[in-house]
């Protein structure tokens, strides 16, 4: 009994190392699902980003990382055989903004103005966008209008947000919660300005 007793300890080390190693190498959850009409969600693990199919090509949002970009531009080119033509950074941290790089062989970069002066400053890894803007801007693409809006500081200072009023949907990254509360780091955030970022979003409708 002893001896059995050493076997099925011996067993269960060995089964909780392997599924310590399996979880250690577990591929990130990645997925592409249908939002409304031609807008669809892409997931990379906890990180999610939007992108937008057009006739003229695609409109796509928060690279995430240089890996989730390789996934989805690869994704892209299987499911729609459409170009990214369009790329629009949320703001600067680098889980949103890394990976840009990726699809500026044809994506025109989007950004805030004070967005493209901190990622040359703080090194992010990305590309530095092509265009930016002060307030608001209107991308068309393909017959499709999508409404970018500068939200005021906040989670960062230069957060915008994403309308895509065709399909009645709004991209709001990082300082919008679902039943939560704001992220666990508040690093490089303006807390006291968070509920003006917030009062923009209720309001965008009339922009």
């Amino acid at each position: 009994m002893r001896w059995y007793g050493k076997q099925l300890l011996v067993f269960l080390i060995v089964l909780l190392a392997s599924g310590v190693s399996a979880f250690g190498q577990q591929k990130p959850v990645r997925k592409i699902t249908n939002i409304a009409g031609d807008l669809y969600r892409f997931q990379n693990r906890f990180h999610f980003s939007v992108f937008l199919v057009t006739r003229a090509g695609v409109i796509a949002t928060v690279p995430i990382n240089a890996d989730a970009a390789r996934w989805l531009k690869t994704e892209l080119k299987k499911r729609f055989n459409n170009p990214v033509k369009y790329l629009f950074y949320s703001h600067d941290h680098a889980d949103n903004s890394s990976g840009g790089e990726v699809f500026a062989d044809t994506a025109v970069v989007v950004a805030y103005d004070k967005m493209k002066a901190t990622i040359i400053g703080e090194k992010r890894p990305t590309v530095v966008p092509d265009i930016i803007f002060s307030d608001r801007m209107t991308i068309d693409l393909g017959g499709k209008t999508v409404k970018l809006v500068y939200v005021g500081r906040g989670h960062s200072d230069n957060m915008i947000a994403m309308n895509f009023g065709a399909e009645r949907a709004l991209f709001a990254v990082d300082f919008v919660e679902v039943k939560s509360v704001a992220y666990k780091r508040l690093n490089d955030s303006y807390f006291p300005n968070w509920m003006g970022s917030i009062r923009v979003i209720e309001g965008i409708d009339s922009m």
